[in-house]
């Protein structure tokens, strides 16, 4: 786990995309920050997943090294390479989400970047509440878990009445792992957004 507030001055964290996640929201008291975010940082030998994700997180840093060099000399093969890589990284968590389905989601509208999110709900929370998120990134399934504190939460008289509340979080607690897929899930809508606009 990696304190957020060190990653602020990153401005991949101020690259801001709208994009539908489905988000799953709890609210924690003081001492269940301190284990979530231990949590976080330290996953249990048991906790599923926990060993594998370490060595993917190896291999993606290896691997996005060489695309970059393989970039300078044949920017076709490293795209190739790129996609590849997305479509791996698809049908694994297709397959994870298969076999761990959340019992309820609620996919959302949000304004997401590396430092934070917004997105209308149906709950008001209380200024600087601590929200523990899980965030699914579409189309991938990549789950994102994170500790966030509430900016704002204001009631939005002009919205549906099933979620009014406009809330906007800070990111306060992720491992560097969820941050890298975080990042590169918003890069990858970025690029796509610009490829879009091109065409136009």
């Amino acid at each position: 786990m990696e304190d957020m507030s060190e990653f602020n001055s990153d401005r991949r964290d101020f690259f801001r995309i709208n994009d539908k996640v489905y988000i799953d929201v709890t609210e924690l008291n003081n001492d269940e920050v301190s284990e979530v975010a231990s949590a976080i940082k330290n996953p249990s030998p048991m906790d599923n997943g926990s060993q594998e994700k370490r060595q993917l997180s190896s291999i993606q840093t290896s691997l996005t090294s060489l695309i970059e060099q393989i970039n300078h000399t044949d920017r076709q093969v490293a795209r190739a390479l790129r996609l590849l890589d997305d479509k791996i990284s698809i049908i694994s968590n297709i397959v994870q989400r298969q076999q761990n389905i959340p019992v309820s989601r609620n996919m959302v509208e949000s304004n997401l970047s590396g430092g934070g999110i917004a997105f209308m709900t149906e709950h008001q929370y209380s200024h600087k509440a601590t929200l523990d998120l899980r965030i699914e990134l579409q189309p991938s399934g990549t789950i994102i878990h994170t500790i966030a504190n509430v900016i704002a939460c204001d009631k939005k008289y002009d919205a549906s009445k099933d979620a009014p509340y406009f809330l906007r979080l800070v990111f306060t607690h992720m491992s560097e792992y969820d941050r890298n897929l975080l990042v590169k899930h918003i890069l990858t809508r970025q690029a796509e957004t610009l490829r879009t606009a091109e065409k136009k």
